[in-house]
Parts: C-alpha cells; structure tokens; sequence
C-alpha cells in the first residue's frame, strides 16, 4: 500500500487527531488513513493525551515506516482541545483535517473535506447523518447544539462532530484565543469569514465515550462563562425591565391611592418591592458578571497544555526529543 506523499517542505495537508485509549484502533486508523490519502501532501499529528494505555507503543511501532507520522506526549491528560491545539502547534499544513481516533467517523469521508477547503472555504465541519450514541448522549448534544447555535449566532447544524477542516490561517489566530481554545468549533466559526458543512455517516464507536451527561453539562456551564457575555447582558436586560416595571407599578399605585380609587392592599405593594428589589439584583450580578468576564478574559496566563517530548521517524529507532 502506497504511503502519502511527503516533501521536506511544509505539506498541503496535517492530519491532527488526538489519542487517549485508543490502542486497539490505532493500526486500522492509520492504515485507512494511508490509502485514503495515497495521493495527497500530507502528514499525520497525533497527539497522545496522557493515555492510560500503551497507545504510545503502538504509534511508535507504528511510525517505523511512516515518516509523515509525528506523535506528540502530554505529560499527563489534558483533554481533547488542548490536544487538539498541541497538534494544531506542531503542524505544518496549509489545511488542517481533524478527527478522532475511535473510528466513529470515517477515513475516506475526508477527500471532501479538502475539496471544499480547495475551493476557497475557511472552515468545513461534518454533519453526522445517523448517531448510534444512547439517548442521554444524544439529547445533551441537542441541548449543546442550540446553546451554541444562540450564542454564536453560527447555523452550523452538528457542532459535536469532530471531522473538520480548517485553513491555517484560522488555525494562527486560535493560538491567541486563550481560554476559549476549550470551544474549539465555536470559536473557529466565529473566526471564518465563510464555511459549510458537509454530511458524514456517523459509525458504531470503538470503546466509551468520555463525554458523559454531566461532562456536557459542566461543558455547557464553562462555555457559558468563557466564550460569551451575553448570558451576562441578558440577565441585566431582565432586571433593569424588572426594576422599570415595579418602578412604574409603585407610582400607578401611589396616584391611585391619592385619587382614593384603590384601597390599601398589602399584596400588591408586596409585589412591588419584589420585582423592585429582584430587578435591582440582576442588575447588579448582570454588571458584575461583565465585569469579571472581561478581567478573566485579560489576567488568563496558565498553560494549556505541557509537553514530554515529541516522537518523529529517527526517534522512534530508540532516541526521544525531549
């Protein structure tokens, strides 16, 4: 079988996929991956996530005669975005194709990918036409979907799948984002002056899903706060309507008392002071939440990620670049 074709320029294309547990597909991934893309400049970014298993192993001995294989160690577990940006730092193409590495999403569904980066989009993210995840699965990606679809403003219709395309130019301008790296498909599209989607056929997944219900639920708290103040504006919109309503309310209420038309009634001045009071709450967690959404946007400086070494062709003959 042919290997990808490779020069000791930059390649056309880096294929990134991040690694955590993944042994027992690695061999077959890579084999697809090779004849799918026989006739493409490419080289291949895995990225190995703290993996529990010897997943590193396998892609060593895997890369004895793929010199476009380059691994990438993490010296402890990361997560999926920051491997994901560790590859995205370590490649060197001019389009850049992610995908995981548990064969949930097809190999030879990426010539399309690169077709349509060719012709000009910034940005080509895979829509999944079957899911065969479980339903708790399938409805926190529904409930992540709309959430980041009302925030970004974006219509992509699957922002969980993790097939994409993505031009370097995006790619040099996510190293900037931060924190929001965590998101990485919203914040690409917000990045990309045009885009689409293209549909894939969602496979049965090779081992668990890390993404449990309460993981998306923590996802969806954290992307709420990192990559958007909105949620913030909205809540101060809400309580300054609140505050003018029970301000409003108190002075129809206190003319009526004086023109004698209304009796006293507890009720209603109690009513009053809560939406009064409720209001002016808002208001103020709404400022503070801006607030403290643009300081934490300014004073982030933690690493996102930390490297052990990196393993290339010659390395895997015995010598690891620290």
């Amino acid at each position: 079988m042919s290997a990808p074709q490779i020069q000791t320029t930059s390649p056309e294309i880096s294929v990134v996929v991040p690694v955590y547990g993944n042994r027992d597909t690695l061999p077959e991934l890579l084999s697809r991956l090779d004849k799918t893309l026989a006739d493409y400049d490419c080289e291949y970014v895995f990225v190995v996530d703290g993996s529990p298993d010897d997943s590193l192993d396998v892609l060593k001995s895997e890369g004895l005669d793929r010199p476009h294989l380059r691994v990438i160690e993490f010296v402890r577990n990361f997560g999926q975005h920051a491997a994901l940006c560790a590859g995205f730092a370590e490649s060197r193409g001019r389009v850049i194709v992610i995908l995981d590495a548990d064969l949930q999403q097809s190999p030879e569904d990426l010539p399309p990918f690169i077709d349509a980066w060719r012709e000009g989009k910034e940005f080509v993210s895979g829509v999944r036409s079957s899911r065969r995840d479980s339903f708790t699965r399938r409805f926190g990606s529904y409930f992540m979907n709309r959430l980041v679809r009302s925030i970004t403003g974006v219509p992509l219709r699957d922002w969980g799948c993790p097939m994409a395309a993505i031009d370097r130019r995006i790619i040099d301008q996510v190293a900037f984002a931060g924190e929001q790296r965590r998101f990485l498909k919203p914040l690409v599209a917000r990045l990309s002056r045009n885009w689409c989607e293209i549909e894939i056929k969602g496979l049965q997944r090779e081992g668990e899903s890390s993404y449990s219900m309460f993981t998306l639920i923590g996802l969806s708290l954290d992307f709420l706060v990192s990559f958007s103040n909105r949620p913030f504006q909205r809540l101060t919109g809400v309580g300054a309507a609140l505050l003018a309503l029970g301000v409003l309310l108190s002075g129809v209420y206190v003319i009526l008392r004086i023109a004698g038309v209304v009796v006293d009634y507890p009720q209603v001045q109690v009513g009053i002071f809560i939406s009064v009071l409720i209001g002016m709450q808002a208001v103020i967690l709404g400022m503070l939440g801006e607030f403290t959404h643009r300081v934490y946007r300014l004073v982030q400086g933690q690493p996102f990620f930390e490297l052990r070494g990196e393993h290339v062709t010659g390395d895997f003959m015995g010598k690891d670049r620290p």
